[in-house]
């Protein structure tokens, strides 16, 4: 299951924009806190936990887009995010259909500009999403656990191809 296929990877949406605003806006918290403070003696025992704190913070905020993408191979799929991966087997994929989808109400999960992996309630029911777009089109797998995964390949036909699953198209 090492092979890459660029097929398999989600739609690229932008993000650079928010996480440059982030950093700035933490910069300017931290020199505002740096004019207010009463001690400047006593000021980086402030100001470097903050920083260390607000360089992890931009770092996961750029990098989490990146960690997110689909590898197919013969026995399954392998769905990466930030915090891992998730496996699913060939034979666990019921159907699989294109669909038009948006998120929808957010019941847990991680919504970053790029970067939406969660539990999420929409028309499709109540789907676990691996997706950089809010929105757009996307496959549905419905598993045999009457579990639902959505993620947004940027050609769906030639990722799944491998697993041998027909992509039927949306009814609704």
């Amino acid at each position: 299951m090492n092979r890459r296929n660029k097929a398999c990877e989600p739609e690229p949406v932008g993000g650079l924009g928010f996480v440059l605003a982030l950093a700035l806006t933490l910069t300017l918290a931290g020199v505002a806190l740096a004019v207010l403070a009463l001690d400047w003696n006593e000021l980086w025992w402030l100001l470097l936990p903050m920083l260390v704190g607000d360089a992890l913070l931009v770092y996961f905020v750029w990098a989490a887009p990146s960690r997110l993408g689909y590898q197919v191979g013969m026995s399954g799929l392998r769905i990466r995010t930030f915090a891992g991966t998730r496996e699913v087997k060939r034979g666990n994929v019921k159907a699989a259909r294109k669909v038009s989808y948006r998120l929808g109400i957010r019941l847990y999960g991680t919504e970053l500009p790029g970067y939406n992996v969660g539990r999420f309630r929409n028309k499709l029911g109540t789907v676990q999403a691996f997706v950089r777009a809010k929105r757009g089109p996307g496959v549905l797998l419905e598993l045999t656990s009457d579990e639902k995964l959505l993620i947004n390949p940027c050609d769906p036909e030639r990722c799944l191809e491998p697993l041998g699953i027909e992509l039927k198209e949306a009814t609704s």
